[in-house]
């Protein structure tokens, strides 16, 4: 039995459909921060997300795929970069390969992380966040 001041809970649903939140730039920062570890795999995978969600995205997250498509090319290139001089200079098994894996791990890996990590807090707040240096060049790019 009901008494007249209950509501039912259909009452509370909205009548129109809610639009689906837009995750595209969260999961682009987190691919983003999985290619520093697996250099190439979230590579390929940023990309197909970028030919994917990035025409029907929101603005913040148009903004946070290109950004991490910049920077995941940058430091993909780094890597390949480095790889290469190794293979043509001294080889793997040598204190140069050391010393430049090294480097990369605990300069330039760490410098993207710190971005990437403070990327991914905002994507996940549906906040917008401008990647040092290379958030220049993602505001300039043609849309």
């Amino acid at each position: 039995m009901k008494s007249p001041n209950t509501k039912v809970a259909s009452e509370f649903i909205a009548k129109e459909p809610r639009q689906a939140e837009d995750h595209a730039g969260t999961i682009a920062e987190a691919f983003f921060i999985a290619n520093l570890l697996f250099v190439g795999i979230f590579y390929f995978l940023l990309w197909g997300l970028y030919f994917m969600a990035y025409k029907n995205a929101s603005a913040v997250s148009k903004h946070h795929l290109k950004q991490t498509l910049i920077a995941s090319s940058v430091s993909t290139s780094i890597a390949i970069l480095l790889n290469i001089i190794i293979l043509l200079t001294t080889g793997y098994a040598s204190a140069t390969a050391l010393i430049l894996a090294e480097v990369y791990l605990m300069v330039i890996v760490p410098a993207f992380l710190i971005a990437g990590i403070l990327g991914f807090t905002k994507a996940v707040q549906g906040l917008d966040f401008t990647f040092p240096l290379i958030g220049r060049f993602a505001a300039s790019a043609q849309t």
